[in-house]
């Protein structure tokens, strides 16, 4: 009774991929404010992008991509003006299973390898913490995601036994004391499982994610002292709009941003963003979510 009342859930409420697995689709599961930015030059960092989203029901998902990331000293210029990231990663996690059985709330979904390229599109002609300085970044990403061999029909990492890829193209602009990053528009796709999963419908089927889309992803902000920014995240999802087993949906979210860059002599720094969901598809269920990203170069 559980599967069948899950697999009209999956087909009636627009579980999508990536409500399912608790990410956007990509590596930095959304934007923070001061990102689109190069990392140290020749150094290698741990990444990680914690989520924590409960919804109007009481479900509960927590994870984040984690990832072993590498910046290069120099990009294809030959010159600081550009660099390459490398990295790979996976997502731990937890889910609420809904008291599905045979399942495990605790799992790791999208073994993911990636790639992104910085460049300085308009190099600062002033010092830095001047009321003129300005400068301006683009920063295209792309990200394989990897089957994690999970064939549960709920928890973290279920649905996730497939391929995957996403691509952003990320942008950051600095005006003196004021930034932003934002990303236009980004796109995912996910195949079909390599399992095979029965709901309860008399069908087993390998289940498709298909083309999802995320608009408007924006993190804007003032510095408000020397290590703080504060200000607004916005973002904008269409999941699972064509090629996929799983209903459509959209859901809107807009909240409080921001960075903190005070342990930056331990080459640490933190983002977060609160998330309040101020617009959601009749198929989706009201959430708000907290997102951080913690980066740490050694």
């Amino acid at each position: 009774m559980l599967q069948h009342q899950l697999y009209r859930a999956l087909r009636t409420y627009g579980l999508s991929l990536a409500a399912v697995l608790a990410i956007n689709a990509s590596a930095q599961a959304e934007q923070f404010i001061g990102f689109g930015q190069p990392g140290l030059p020749g150094r290698w960092a741990v990444e990680t992008f914690p989520v924590y989203n409960r919804n109007a029901d009481g479900n509960v998902r927590a994870g984040g991509n984690t990832v072993l990331a590498y910046f290069s000293e120099t990009g294809f210029t030959e010159t600081t003006r550009d660099q390459l990231q490398f990295w790979v990663g996976a997502v731990p996690g937890y889910a609420s299973t809904n008291g599905a059985k045979n399942t495990n709330a605790w799992g790791v979904a999208s073994p993911n390898l990636g790639f992104a390229y910085y460049y300085n599109v308009v190099e600062p002609t002033s010092a830095y913490g001047t009321s003129d300085y300005t400068t301006f970044w683009t920063n295209p990403t792309l990200m394989v995601e990897f089957p994690n061999g999970n064939d549960d029909i709920a928890g973290h990492g279920a649905f996730a036994n497939r391929y995957a890829a996403s691509f952003s193209v990320a942008n950051y602009l600095q005006v003196g004391r004021f930034a932003a990053t934002f990303t236009p528009v980004g796109v995912h796709y996910a195949a079909r499982n390599r399992n095979t999963t029965d709901l309860g419908n008399g069908n087993p089927q390998q289940l498709r994610g298909g083309v999802s889309y995320w608009f408007a992803d924006i993190a804007a902000g003032y510095r408000v002292r020397d290590d703080l920014w504060l200000g607004v995240h916005h973002v904008y999802h269409v999941n699972n709009r064509a090629a996929s087993s799983f209903a459509p949906s959209k859901v809107g979210k807009i909240g409080p941003s921001m960075t903190y860059t005070g342990f930056s002599r331990q080459n640490l720094y933190l983002s977060a963003n609160f998330n309040i969901d101020y617009h959601h598809s009749d198929n989706l269920r009201r959430s708000n979510e907290l997102t951080m990203a913690v980066v740490k170069f050694f």
